[in-house]
């Protein structure tokens, strides 16, 4: 059976080596008090900045602006339907009356 995740030896090794490295580089900022503070200040600066970033994506636009661009999305007013008048040629007949009262 074939691993299609880790085909070749060379992938097994460079793994290794990126964990390794990554397993070396979070002791490191761990061990120094320093550093450690460092990090968990930009860390927390990055999420922050990263959540008001989303916020703004969420809830910035004005409903001026979105209502604006629906009014675009339907185009012109003159070539518009207008869905008040109903189009069917049955509508006006009372054809329903007696077809509901037959049964």
């Amino acid at each position: 059976m074939m691993n299609y995740l880790m085909p070749q030896k060379k992938s097994n090794n460079m793994a290794m080596a990126a964990g390794i490295a990554v397993i070396a580089g979070v002791a490191l900022v761990t061990a120094i008090p320093h550093t450690r503070k460092i990090c968990s200040k930009w860390i927390i600066n990055t999420l922050d900045g990263l959540r008001d970033r989303m916020a703004k994506n969420r809830n910035g636009g004005s409903w001026e602006h979105d209502l604006a661009s629906a009014e675009k999305l339907k185009g012109p007013v003159n070539k518009r339907r207008n869905t008040s008048k109903i189009d069917v040629p049955s509508a006006g007949t009372n054809a329903w009356k007696e077809d509901w009262s037959s049964e």
